[in-house]
């Protein structure tokens, strides 16, 4: 058994000896003297053949992840430069909306409070209301009064739930 043993510990060792020898070159093929010993160098050499051929492909698939990645954040950085125009575009939509609500409330507050009432009472609820807040008091009171209790009761209701700052008719 420790005969046994004491081969494999050989073998072992003249296998490592063979790999340092065929990585640095120094193996003369002539110089091998078994089969044995010629199985295990093949062997050897098409392990680190595939080993080659696995660092090449890891290289390949390295190189085109680095690849996607820069599409993507390309791809990134130009939606969020869309996003941030959008974001412009809808702001100056808001303003103009507000200007244009600012100077129909002038035009509804120079009107007849029964003619304004009848067309308020036609309008979006939400236009209603913004048209209302750029109103003097005032009017907008003579007009309230003009319009029907439900109408009137829903449109004093949409006064109290918008906020204080956003009351541009005081």
């Amino acid at each position: 058994m420790m005969l046994k043993l004491e081969i494999a510990i050989v073998v072992i060792f003249l296998s490592a000896s063979i790999v340092c020898a065929a990585e640095s070159g120094l193996v003369d093929e002539n110089k091998i003297s078994s089969v044995e010993e010629r199985r295990i160098l093949v062997s050897i050499e098409d392990e680190y053949a595939k080993i080659g051929e696995r660092e090449e492909k890891v290289a390949a698939q390295e190189i085109d992840l680095k690849t996607l990645e820069a599409e993507v954040d390309k791809k990134l950085a130009a939606m969020q430069q869309l996003r941030n125009e959008l974001v412009k575009l809808l702001d100056r939509k808001g303003e103009v909306e507000g200007e244009r609500i600012g100077e129909l409330s002038k035009i509804y507050e120079k009107m007849n409070p029964q003619k304004a009432a009848g067309l308020i009472k036609e309008l979006e609820h939400q236009l209603a209301v913004e048209l209302l807040l750029g109103i003097k008091k005032k009017t907008a009171g003579k007009i309230l009064d003009s319009l029907d209790d439900a109408t009137a009761v829903t449109l004093s209701k949409a006064f109290t739930e918008i906020p204080v700052n956003d009351r541009p008719g005081e």
